[in-house]
Order: C-alpha cells, then structure tokens, then sequence
C-alpha cells in the first residue's frame, strides 16, 4: 500500500504496525466469522460462508500481462461464482484500472482506513442523548433498521429481504464487533459498529435524516473514542476516500491514512 494525503498531518505513532494489522483483516481468516482467506501467488482470495460480497480476491499482481492470467485463477477458484476484486495500492491500482475495467470489472468504491491522532475534536451532543451497545436480537434488529433507513436517506420501512441479510451479516459479525444505537426519547437515531481488538474500527456511522445537524453522529464517535482503551492501540474509521465523511473525520482528529483500497466489480 502506498499511503498518500498531507505530508505533514500528524501519524500514529505505531503506524507501520497498525497499517499492517488492518491489511491483515483482509488477507488473513478469521475462523470466529466463518472468514476464510487462501493466499495465492496473485493475490488473497476470500469468502465467508457464501455470504454477499465476502467473494473477492485481493490482487497483488503490478504488471498488466498478469492481469488476466490472476482473474482466469481466480475463476477457477470460484467456480461459477462472481467475486470482487480489489487493489490495496494506490499507485497499482492507476497501473492496473483500465486493465481490469477492459476484463470486465468496474471500479464501484475507493475506502481509505484512517487512524485517531489526539482526542476526537467533538463534544457530547443533545443533553437527552442515550447510547446503549445492542446486546441480544431485538437490540440489534432495531439497529439494523436505523442503519439502513440513515444510509438510505429515507423513513420508509427497508425492504424486508435487505434487512434480513444485514441482521445476517450483522449476527454473523457479532463475536468481533460492538453494536452501539442512539436514542432520543426512547426513538432510536443514529447507529455506530466497530470491529473489536487491539485496533478498533468504526465501519458504520449513520444518522437517520430528521435528527440530522445536532451533533449525534459526532457524539457517538467521541463517545466511542474515549471508552477505556487500556488495551487499545488505535481507533480507526473507515469511509469513503476523499468525500464529505473523509473531510469531516480528518478535521476531527483521524488524519492518518492506515489503509486504501479500491474495490471493482464484475458488469453484469
């Protein structure tokens, strides 16, 4: 990976090691998950028990001729199944594109993994503000709600499959991550997810559209940053590179870019 952004933003003091361990939640198994990875000489190939969107392989090929002998393997390994595939380097990733956008794959999300430098610059939000972690089903199927209605920008009720496979996905996740919901008057708001270890990731942060401009989502990142962190080495976000969440995350003290990838898919 080759990080870029602001020479001179401030870094984490153990950057190489933290940089190292998020690379490694992609290209390593987590039995815990049911995540299991096979390393190949073209790159990491991935899946989670035929869950959606666990397929991909993670190509660590530089040169363009290696392109279509890695996908062709990659294929093998899959079988009739279509999978992801994703460059972790920004300077391979301009190399390769066209290549792999003329193979048939189109670039969908460039995610950039930003580490905590200081103390996250916000304060506690709305004085009635109440944030409980989701501890059993109930807890976490309002969660998904709030989550999917905050990134659709919509109130309506999600569409009954998509929220089944999230609380899947959610349930199947639940031996590493933390589940937090906001409420307001007992009315849940916002959501926040975080894997869970040495090195903790926000990857979900959402507010639902009318409790939006009130500090919620800010609140719960604070919250989140100053929990007892004895254990912890860094707490990191993850977002899309260099949109509004990438902005407004690096002003709130996460200036330390850990991990990028770009992430294509296959065109149907």
């Amino acid at each position: 990976m080759t990080p870029t952004g602001d020479a001179h933003a401030p870094r984490h003091p153990e950057h190489d090691a933290v940089r190292a361990e998020v690379r490694s939640w992609y290209t390593a198994s987590t039995p815990e998950i049911g995540f299991s990875v096979v390393p190949a000489s073209y790159g990491f190939l991935s899946d989670a028990e035929g869950r959606p969107g666990s397929r991909r392989l993670v190509m660590t090929v530089d040169a363009i001729g290696e392109v279509a002998p890695a996908l062709a393997a990659a294929r093998a390994f899959y079988g009739a199944s279509g999978f992801d595939v994703w460059l972790d380097d920004r300077v391979r990733a301009e190399r390769l594109t066209p290549t792999l956008v003329a193979a048939g794959y189109a670039p969908v999300q460039d995610t950039v993994v930003l580490a905590r430098v200081g103390p996250v610059l916000a304060d506690r939000g709305p004085g009635h503000l109440e944030v409980e972690e989701c501890t059993d089903q109930g807890g976490l199927a309002a969660w998904v709600r709030v989550k999917l209605q905050g990134f659709a920008d919509d109130e309506g009720a999600p569409d009954p499959d998509r929220e089944r496979r999230e609380l899947d996905q959610r349930t199947a996740e639940w031996p590493v991550c933390t589940y937090q919901l906001a409420r307001l008057d007992s009315e849940g708001v916002a959501v926040l997810g975080a894997y869970r270890g040495r090195d903790e990731m926000v990857f979900n942060l959402a507010t639902r559209l009318p409790f939006r401009h009130r500090g919620i989502a800010r609140s719960l990142l604070a919250r989140w940053s100053e929990e007892d962190g004895t254990a912890v080495r860094s707490r990191l976000i993850n977002c899309d590179d260099g949109g509004p969440a990438d902005a407004l995350y690096r002003r709130l003290g996460f200036t330390d870019e850990v991990y990028w990838h770009r992430r294509f898919s296959p065109v149907v």
